[in-house]
């Protein structure tokens, strides 16, 4: 009676691991050492900038039932982080972490913070600020705000953020989805 019982147990857990979807992962990190200069003395700080880049396995429809399956281009999310070290210890004392995606042919920014995100957008030389998204109590919903609209936002299943947003000039509801960049 155990035996079946840990069959039925490990039957399940591999059911369940199997039920992920595949994706490609990259991670690059490159660490620096900082040294700085106030005319007294030479502090040395590191910095650490990880890139990781995620992106769905994909197959082409026309090789369904084939071995050696195509892979189709999908969008991939691409996220930096940023630590630096300001005392010299094992540990980083900041980090920053953004994400790009692309909404009416320009690239936004999603730079976490601590009640969410700060969207931001990339104009002639500097990040001008969209909005703001701030986590909600409700998982994978977010409260989106600007100058001009607020809504309601999500992570689609690839990886897409989608906001929507009730339009009084139109009296419709409208739905802006932010495409991850592809490479």
């Amino acid at each position: 009676m155990k035996t079946l019982l840990y069959i039925t147990a490990f039957m399940f857990m591999v059911s369940v691991h199997a039920q992920e979807k595949p994706k490609n992962v990259s991670e690059e990190t490159n660490i620096k050492t900082v040294k700085i200069n106030d005319g007294k003395k030479i502090t040395e700080k590191k910095v650490k900038l990880t890139t990781r880049e995620e992106q769905q396995v994909e197959l082409a429809e026309e090789d369904k039932n084939k071995v050696n399956q195509t892979m189709v281009d999908a969008p991939s999310k691409v996220t930096k982080t940023l630590e630096v070290d300001n005392d010299g210890d094992a540990f980083y004392d900041s980090k920053f972490e953004t994400a790009h995606y692309e909404f009416n042919d320009k690239v936004y920014n999603f730079k976490k913070n601590s009640e969410g995100f700060l969207v931001s957008t990339k104009s002639k030389s500097d990040m001008s600020p969209l909005g703001n998204v701030i986590k909600s109590s409700k998982e994978n919903h977010y409260f989106f705000k600007t100058n001009d609209y607020s809504g309601i936002g999500y992570f689609t299943d690839r990886g897409n953020f989608t906001i929507e947003y009730y339009d009084t000039s139109t009296n419709k509801l409208v739905k802006q989805d932010f495409i991850l960049i592809k490479k």
